[in-house]
């Protein structure tokens, strides 16, 4: 099974080195002035889930970090949430520029359209459709959206509510496969491996217990 890693809320400062992990030094500046902007704005504030918006940020920059990605798009995923805050992306455009606030955009037309999937089938086709359209313009604004959905998971998995499990059905649905089609293999695990949880919890159980029973049984010979 996928081990799952949660970061805790803390300050910006403290998460600096997690979330410009890999970085040069030099761009490490970038990721500290995203999270000095973010921190106050978004104090107080909870996701539609119910997830407090600072440690989602948080995890998913770090989940930006793990896979590898440059500064921008990191600095836009910790931002992810700006835009609904500030109603728009002016603010953005000043203080970070065109490229970071183009993604941040781009990920809330992707949260707004999270909406369609409630509805039908057909409608989450279309969602689908859109997301890998976005690919062509700019893969990253999918990938912060993959990573924000897993930290959505990591989440649920501390605070077991109803939704989670249709959650983790529109996941299997629409985000694995994405994240399999982009070849994030880390995400991908992860994804499948949360919602397997919700939805399957005793055969998960049962198929972590022989997992780890075979582990113990190789570290005896």
């Amino acid at each position: 099974m996928v081990s799952v890693v949660q970061l805790h809320p803390q300050s910006g400062a403290a998460a600096l080195a997690s979330l410009a992990s890999g970085l040069p030094p030099g761009e490490h500046a970038l990721i500290g002035r995203a999270l000095e902007f973010a921190e106050p704005l978004y104090a107080g504030q909870v996701l539609s889930t119910g997830e407090p918006v600072w440690p989602h940020a948080l995890g998913l920059g770090a989940g930006l970090a793990a896979v590898g990605l440059d500064p921008a798009a990191r600095a836009a995923g910790i931002l992810f949430a700006a835009p609904k805050q500030l109603g728009g992306l002016d603010q953005l455009r000043e203080r970070f520029g065109e490229e970071i606030a183009a993604l941040a955009g781009g990920v809330e037309k992707l949260y707004r359209l999270r909406v369609a999937t409630r509805i039908s089938a057909e409608q989450q086709n279309e969602v689908l459709r859109k997301m890998v359209l976005g690919m062509v313009e700019d893969v990253r604004v999918v990938l912060i959206r993959l990573a924000s959905r897993t930290q959505t998971l990591r989440w649920y998995a501390k605070h077991p509510v109803a939704e989670r499990e249709s959650y983790a059905r529109e996941t299997l649905d629409i985000y694995a496969p994405l994240a399999n089609r982009l070849g994030v293999w880390q995400l991908k695990w992860e994804l499948e491996d949360l919602s397997f949880r919700f939805l399957e919890p005793e055969l998960y159980r049962k198929i972590a217990q022989m997992l780890e029973q075979k582990r113990t049984e190789r570290e005896q010979y």
